[in-house]
């Protein structure tokens, strides 16, 4: 029987040799030397069967080397694992070394008919010269590609989270008896999560292929868009929660998506947890089922370099010995990096001590910086005293697709013109861009005036974020000053601003990617609170009520839904003052307008002539006095006007109209 590991990690590979075979099963079936037929005879699923083709009983003769040659030549040549596959590994299940043979039953070889010889053509051989089915299928096994270290590498891993979670095998059925059962495994691996969520999506991990519905709508976890319709019918419904996604949320977020995951259309919960924090109690003591283990160790990376390479554990043992590399730093990627067909255990080893050098504390240093390793700051770390300490563990702005823009200190830009001006008396200087030197925005600008009141009131702590208005959507024609009102803003607060736009959002074109994205944006307005995060073009994400008129509805619906859930309350959007701009509000979903989201909204007209007029003024500064002086004497015109016709005599426009039209109808008549 073997312990609970090793009968859990016997059921796994057993999986994956299953779905290698029925892969070659498919080849073959497209070379032509096996059929297959389905039989449903009542059941809800077809049952798909296997037989040898009469092309392949034409060409076997019977002999295994000859028959072995045509069939390499018809699946083996050009084949993706033909070249450098290794053939004479044993693909063992179990610590005695047994082949994974024993699994599908397969049976002895038929001999040939000792009556009748082979025939050395192609042609001529009977159907009963001995070409069973059991036969072809053991000369095909033996083009079985090497196992994937991914997936063998997972398997490996949840092995050993059950083996050192659980003492008995009830522990783990009964739970899993249930209708909906609530199971959290924690593996700390970097990609240990997509690798279980395309796994499971590809049925490799569980009897049947899942289709996943993430609970905290952070895309799917395997991190591969696909359509979201119903599910097929050997599909079924499985909830799954990131918990590297899990620390970056409010307690009451995750308790409340929980809540909806199991009651409404409930379906089984897992959690695949990667980081080497621990979980908030929300998730660790709710759950049915907690499995968890410490990562790679020796045994195991000998195991996996045995079902995959070849190599002999021993051996890989003794160079593990002389190695210097932390096993526990290993990644999945480096494990499909290293790990290839035809390399030695020396080679694939050092391979992984250079990925895991130079790696692995990028890895680290990056799931610190996004927040994995930290809560959200409360209202007392909010004043500049921390700014240092911000400075860092803030992520890089770019990595989340925003560009920041520090504002321009009013005493410095003084400074700088007073010092200019004893070098040059004549030089001149441009005001500060600032919301009070701004014409022609209205409303706007007296919602600024206000909000910077209220952000001093704030920072003292004596008005609650809640009670603020900090959320405005500008729209208004191109050239009306969208982003300009935007830059004065930042320099009007002294806060910085992050710019970003629904394109640059869109541009990964994933579902998975994007949504990651736009909560990178929000991240990382977050992080350097107080701020300003400025979305430019935000008509592009649409509106739900466009259902049916564009293609990939599903697609722009979760985009929309997730803008509201960035958006929605203040718990969440503290510190940080949201601007958007568009040219077309009329193509906004009518929810971001609602109370708590975009709630502001300033149209924004063509500038008149008084606002032309102080526009102009600003930007000539200190020279609008010599401007003035040298405008050209005399009468004065009205400006901004076209000028008057040629001929304004009114009297004769009319005659001049009237003698073309007499003209016209003589022309025209009989």
């Amino acid at each position: 029987m073997g312990t609970l590991e090793q009968r859990v990690r016997r059921y796994l590979l057993s999986r994956l040799c299953h779905r290698a075979v029925l892969d070659l099963y498919q080849e073959a079936v497209a070379a032509g030397l096996l059929g297959t037929h389905f039989d449903r005879a009542g059941r809800a699923t077809a049952l798909r069967s296997w037989f040898v083709s009469d092309k392949a009983r034409d060409l076997l003769s019977g002999d295994p080397a000859h028959d072995r040659r045509i069939i390499g030549r018809m699946i083996g040549s050009g084949c993706r694992h033909c070249n450098d596959m290794v053939t004479d590994y044993r693909f063992s299940t179990d610590d005695t070394g047994s082949d994974c043979r024993n699994i599908y039953d397969w049976s002895t070889p038929e001999p040939a008919d000792p009556q009748r010889k082979p025939k050395s053509g192609r042609r001529g051989t009977s159907r009963e010269s001995g070409i069973s089915f059991s036969y072809v299928g053991n000369l095909l096994r033996e083009h079985l590609p090497a196992p994937a270290p991914m997936h063998v590498a997972v398997a490996l891993l949840v092995a050993r989270t059950v083996g050192t979670s659980l003492l008995r095998l009830s522990m783990l059925t009964n739970p899993l008896r249930s209708p909906t059962p609530f199971v959290l495994i924690k593996a700390p691996v970097n990609r240990f999560e997509a690798s279980v969520g395309m796994m499971l999506e590809d049925g490799l991990l569980l009897p049947f292929p899942c289709k996943l519905e993430d609970v905290l709508r952070e895309g799917p976890l395997s991190g591969r868009y696909r359509d979201s319709g119903s599910a097929g019918p050997q599909q079924r419904r499985l909830k799954t929660v990131a918990g590297s996604a899990a620390l970056k949320r409010d307690d009451r977020i995750v308790r409340g998506r929980l809540r909806h995951a199991m009651t409404d259309e409930p379906a089984p919960v897992l959690v695949v947890d990667e980081t080497r924090r621990a979980l908030t109690p929300v998730l660790t003591e709710t759950a049915d089922l907690v499995v968890e283990c410490t990562g790679f160790d020796g045994p195991m990376v000998a195991d996996l370099l045995h079902i995959c390479v070849g190599v002999p554990p021993q051996e890989t043992m003794t160079l593990l010995e002389s190695s210097a590399f932390d096993l526990k730093c290993l990644s999945i990627d480096d494990l499909v990096l290293a790990v290839r067909p035809g390399r030695s255990a020396n080679e694939i080893l050092s391979i992984l001590a250079m990925l895991v050098e130079r790696c692995s504390d990028e890895d680290i240093d990056g799931k610190a910086a996004n927040g994995e390793n930290g809560h959200r700051r409360s209202s007392g770390d909010r004043g500049r005293g921390r700014a240092s300490e911000k400075q860092t563990s803030d992520p890089n702005p770019g990595d989340a697709g925003v560009e920041l823009i520090l504002p321009v200190a009013v005493s410095d830009a003084e400074d700088a013109g007073m010092s200019s001006g004893r070098k040059q008396a004549s030089a001149s200087r441009t005001p500060v861009l600032s919301v009070e030197t701004l014409s022609g925005y209205g409303p706007a600008r007296e919602w600024a005036i206000d909000l910077k009141a209220d952000l001093g009131l704030w920072r003292e702590g004596r008005l609650s974020w809640s009670d603020m208005s900090t959320k405005l959507l500008l729209s208004g024609p191109p050239g009306t000053g969208k982003t300009t009102f935007a830059r004065a803003l930042c320099n009007s607060l002294q806060v910085p601003m992050l710019t970003t736009s629904v394109a640059n959002w869109l541009e990964p074109g994933y579902l998975g990617d994007v949504l990651k994205l736009m909560l990178a944006s929000f991240e990382a307005a977050a992080s350097r609170s107080p701020s300003i995060l400025f979305i430019d073009e935000i008509d592009n994400i649409g509106t739900r009520q466009m259902a049916g008129h564009r293609n990939y509805d599903d697609y722009w619906s979760s985009l929309i839904n997730r803008l509201l859930e960035l958006l929605d309350g203040s718990a969440k959007t503290e510190g940080v003052v949201i601007v958007a701009a568009t040219n077309l509000p009329e193509k906004i979903d009518p929810a971001l307008l609602r109370s708590g989201r975009l709630e502001s909204h300033v149209r924004l007209p063509l500038p008149d002539l008084e606002t032309l007029t102080s526009i102009l003024a600003h930007h000539l500064g200190d020279d609008l006095p010599e401007v003035l002086s040298s405008a050209p004497t005399g009468r004065p015109r009205s400006r901004l006007r076209p000028p008057p016709a040629r001929d304004n005599d009114p009297q004769r426009l009319r005659k001049n109209a009237q003698r073309r039209k007499a003209e016209k109808g003589k022309r025209v008549s009989p």
